[in-house]
């Protein structure tokens, strides 16, 4: 594992953000480097920390393109310190991205289906495929266990119901990616318009909240809002308490050729976890309010 004796602060942004009609508060949000790990992940495409076994799940891709079935994808174990535990804990899968973990199982997309793993025994026990999808993307799991899919290619939402899959939803022109279900509503994220929105459970009823992240990846929710990330190497900030208004840059790693893709978060550390893709790596940033 790379160790950095410096701290590197990426961006310092202060924002303004309404409790009430008569109160405001300000904050500054700031990333510092922690650590990253060696390169060796293999297209590192979505990182998931379990606070339970206070693990770290790394879906790597393997070779690309990232929609090949070719079976050299594979499912990394690290501790939250950034050391792996086991490298190539789940072989065999063909190219997995979005992942997620209920009750003792870890599901994993992968192309056109849903991986399911036993966290204890380390094998897959189910495949659970999607009908008609060819992109699986990202996926989040409900309260109830219920798994919503995003496919980017085809541009839909898929839920998985005790492994049986149905469309959800017809997102066409959108090409929905990050996906981060909530109690009354899921919020996608767009890779070709940059926008998120919040879709209603029941009514399917659409909400912009915010603009400007081209490239769109993954979702990480905290206390005051949600970090996005875009795939070619930055991270943003929404405010929980704004409507249709533009995200806020935290972090740019363009120019180190790093990309962020599909995030997660340690609440009780504050600490960012960002898969670099082709940068074949896992990078922890320290999030301070200040």
């Amino acid at each position: 594992m790379k160790k950095h004796i410096i701290k590197i602060t990426a961006f310092v942004i202060l924002i303004t953000f309404q409790i009430s009609h008569s109160q405001t508060q300000e904050i500054e949000i700031t990333l510092t480097k922690l650590w990253e790990t060696d390169t060796i992940l293999k297209t590192a495409e979505a990182a998931r920390y379990n606070p339970e076994k206070e693990i770290i799940f790394v879906s790597n891709i393997g070779g690309v393109p990232p929609n090949k079935k070719d079976g050299d994808g594979y499912i990394s174990l690290l501790y939250k310190d950034g050391k792996i535990l086991k490298k190539d804990w789940i072989t065999g899968i063909n190219a997995p991205k979005g992942l997620n973990y209920f009750k003792g199982k870890l599901f994993v997309g992968d192309i056109d289906a849903v991986v399911e793993i036993n966290i204890e025994t380390g094998k897959i026990e189910k495949t659970h495929p999607v009908t008609n999808a060819v992109f699986i993307n990202d996926l989040d799991i409900d309260t109830n266990g219920d798994i919503y899919v995003t496919d980017s290619q085809e541009e839909k939402i898929y839920k998985l119901v005790n492994g049986e899959s149905s469309l959800w939803l017809d997102l066409k022109g959108f090409y929905p990616n990050g996906i981060l279900v909530e109690k009354s509503r899921i919020l996608i994220l767009s890779s070709s318009k940059g926008e998120l929105i919040a879709i209603d459970k029941t009514t399917k009823e659409k909400t912009a909240l915010a603009s400007g992240v081209r490239g769109g990846d993954g979702i990480v929710p905290i206390k005051e809002g949600y970090l996005l990330s875009a795939f070619q190497g930055e991270v943003f900030f929404a405010n929980r308490n704004m409507i249709n208004m533009p995200a806020v840059k935290l972090l740019d790693t363009r120019a180190n050729k790093l990309n962020s893709a599909d995030m997660s978060f340690i609440p009780e550390d504050n600490i960012l976890l960002v898969p670099t893709f082709y940068g074949n790596t896992l990078v922890a940033y320290k999030l301070d309010y200040k």
